[in-house]
């Protein structure tokens, strides 16, 4: 039985020696694995000491399963394997999230270099033998490509609002990147589906082609604020605090709408949809109101002509940014069951 608990250590040689020449995931899949074992082995241990200790030696796992299978030592130990990995599956299910946290700390992300691409980091082209999965997969890197155009988004409205350009280099790196997930993913997608897929597949993957462009369009808008922010840094000009408190309260919306686009997208939930619906109507609303609001305030001369020029740019294009999020989420309606 306690060779049987050892295997289980030895077994995850074969991940780890495939983990070593393979991706920071195949790593940490390895690490998991191994870890996985390991703290079913030792729990198993510290039970036997217990069972031993309780009983003087009278009580061993080796008892309980001869009792449980007398004369089949073969049985016993085929039974005991069972058990030993259906209690492991139960104990370590709990600590998923803090096994896959550790995992990611000891085996972070490389950076990457100066000059050296960006790849993509939910799909490659080994999946493609696994359809069903890549397809998965696809959401998984639209989603994360959604998750990124947010950043951009925020860090514009960061820069232009504290006119504060220290996190410039990160939002152009990040632009970069989402370009990259664009024209890659489409050639993914290409790729995959000429495989063969079911019904829905097929109708999902056929809308990536538009979704990832709006993403992308995301991102352009974001950097024409960046711009916006050059163009007011050149005059040495900042939006009034009323101006600053109207972004405030749009940047609220803007983030409303991205959660409720993307429980939409990932679970296909028409009623989450219905919701995204309202509140980008609400920013339709809030941007007009921001423009009067604008035309007060350079009446009574708060803002400068230039300021005004900048302002009313960054609600047309946060408007625009919402119309883009609400089509990502608008094409469920092609795939959802």
């Amino acid at each position: 039985i306690y060779l049987t608990m050892g295997s289980n250590i030895g077994s995850c040689i074969v991940a780890i020696i495939a983990g070593v020449t393979s991706g920071t995931n195949a790593k940490r899949t390895a690490f998991i694995h191994l870890l996985f074992n390991c703290s079913g082995v030792v729990v198993f241990l510290i039970i036997g000491w217990v069972l031993s200790l309780a009983t003087k030696g009278d009580v061993s796992f080796g008892t309980i399963f001869d009792s449980m299978f007398p004369g089949a030592p073969q049985t016993q130990l085929a039974m005991f394997h069972t058990v030993f990995n259906v209690l492991t599956v139960a104990f370590m299910l709990p600590l998923t999230n803090a096994l896959v946290n550790f995992v990611v700390k000891l085996v972070p992300e490389k950076a990457v270099a100066e000059g050296e691409t960006f790849r993509l980091k939910n799909v490659d082209d080994n999946m493609l033998r696994t359809p069903a999965l890549a397809v998965d997969q696809t959401k998984k890197e639209v989603l994360r490509m959604s998750e990124l155009a947010l950043e951009n988004f925020d860090r514009s409205l960061s820069i232009i609002t504290s006119m504060d350009f220290t996190e410039r280099k990160k939002f152009d790196d990040t632009e970069h990147e989402i370009n990259f997930i664009n024209r890659a993913l489409i050639d993914f997608v290409v790729k995959l589906s000429e495989k063969k897929l079911n019904d829905h597949d097929h109708k999902y993957l056929s809308t990536t082609y538009r979704t990832v462009r709006d993403l992308e369009r995301i991102g352009d808008y974001a950097e024409n604020i960046v711009e916006y922010a050059d163009g007011l840094k050149r005059h040495n000009d900042h939006f009034s605090d009323n101006a600053l408190y109207e972004i405030s309260q749009l940047k609220i919306l803007v983030h409303n709408l991205f959660d409720k686009a993307t429980i939409a997208y990932r679970d296909e939930d028409l009623a989450a949809l219905e919701e995204a619906n309202q509140i980008e109507e609400q920013i339709d609303d809030y941007t007009k109101d921001m423009e009067d609001s604008h035309i007060e305030r350079l009446n009574k001369g708060v803002c400068t002509p230039n300021t005004g020029q900048q302002y009313l740019e960054l609600a047309c294009d946060t408007e625009r940014i919402a119309d883009h999020m609400i089509n990502f989420a608008k094409s469920i309606r092609i795939f959802s069951r």
